[in-house]
């Protein structure tokens, strides 16, 4: 069997939407520690030193945890440790009160849903681990859903689903990481130091889904948090808007590529939440992607096969230099055709210096662009001979 795909699963926050109680949070957070079996042992080995070293014979907790600089001297010794982040973060006061949804056992079950559907798609073998101390009536109900969902094989082992695995130490990592996240969302726990958690953990983090997702609420936290930074709204809700409805399209589709485009596209609408003027560099990109595959992509393929073909669907992507990002403004849009006409002119030059050698030495009898599918290159060619005599 390959090497299982381990998903250790904690909670924060709660289920109540009555948030003129000020102790209701108002985001709901989930997060799986994702880590191989070959590295399962080590990690829990390494987790064991630093809980030792500042809990002694207590567990990690995140609520335990009321110092921003312990935290992240926490999160300084986890970083490089051999494990991945997969989050969701569900923002209860973006949630319409005439869906149903807002009823206690009905949130908890369209989450089961929306969780299990996702982690399904992106993940075709994952071993899940939940705290199930207590009765923490989430992961109750989400066990019970997966194992509805779910088939064991002859030998009595899912693909994907419970199989008597464990791990304290990395429950505890869960709860410490859902509880840092809640730091920069929750009502309840909001912490002027997340920034700096958020920068520690931005490598180990594979995605953090949003939801809902709607325009809306990317503007609103845009406008909330850059009020300093250029701006233009038709172009934001553009961009935004096609990146949602192409995951909305392709949400469920099982081709290869395709699954790759859409956790681009939740990584670029992570990083306009957290970085929304900040481009992310290519690297960085591969390696969020290449974290839970098998076959990694490389820096051709991921021009070509992904961003070149979301650009070919109408997307908005930006890139410059800095990476790829999507466009907030006007100048995020000339980035990209600045850096697109440094490729295409000098392409063109080259295409016209060849047909002119060519006509030179054959008398004008072959013209390398006579072909009709080259017409637009030679209409190209043309125009700029002419702009040029003026």
């Amino acid at each position: 069997m390959d090497d299982i795909q381990f998903a250790f699963i904690d909670e924060s926050g709660d289920y109540g939407f009555d948030f003129e109680n000020q102790h209701v949070s108002t985001h709901f957070i989930l997060v799986a520690i994702l880590a191989k079996e070959s590295n399962k042992a080590v990690l829990e080995q390494e987790i064991d030193k630093v809980r030792e070293k500042y809990f002694r014979n207590e567990a990690i907790q995140s609520d335990k945890i009321d110092n921003p600089h312990l935290r992240i001297q926490l999160l300084n010794e986890l970083k490089d440790l051999p494990f991945n982040i997969y989050a969701y973060v569900v923002d209860k006061r973006k949630i319409r009160e005439d869906n149903g949804i807002t009823f206690e056992k009905t949130f908890i079950k369209y989450i089961n849903r929306l969780i299990y559907d996702d982690l399904k798609r992106t993940f075709d073998q994952l071993d899940l681990v939940l705290v199930e101390q207590g009765t923490n009536e989430f992961m109750t109900e989400f066990k019970t859903y997966i194992m509805e969902k779910t088939i064991p094989d002859l030998f009595n082992y899912t693909t994907f689903g419970f199989n008597n695995s464990t791990s304290e130490l990395l429950l505890q990592l869960a709860n410490f990481i859902a509880g840092t996240l809640a730091q920069g969302y929750d009502r309840t726990q909001l912490s002027l130091d997340y920034p700096l958690f958020n920068k520690i953990l931005k490598k180990k983090t594979i995605a953090i889904n949003l939801w809902p997702q709607n325009y809306t609420n990317y503007y609103h936290d845009y406008i909330s948090r850059n009020q300093d930074h250029p701006f233009d709204e038709v172009i934001f809700k553009q961009s935004v808007n096609l990146a949602l409805q192409y995951l909305e399209k392709n949400k469920r589709s099982e081709e290869l590529d395709e699954k790759i485009r859409i956790d681009f596209l939740k990584f670029l609408l992570f990083n306009l939440r957290e970085n929304p003027n900040e481009y992310v560099f290519t690297q960085e990109i591969l390696d969020n992607l290449n974290a839970i595959r098998v076959n990694k992509i490389n820096h051709h393929y991921f021009r070509s096969n992904i961003v070149s073909k979301l650009r070919d669907r109408g997307l908005l992507i930006a890139s410059s230099n800095k990476g790829y990002k999507l466009p907030v403004c006007l100048a995020d849009l000339y980035d990209f055709v600045h850096l697109s006409s440094l490729t295409i002119h000098p392409m063109i030059q080259r295409i016209s210096k060849c047909r002119n050698q060519i006509l030179l030495a054959t008398n004008n009898e072959i013209d390398i662009l006579e072909n009709n599918e080259y017409e637009y290159l030679k209409k190209i060619i043309e125009m700029e001979k002419i702009l040029v005599m003026e």
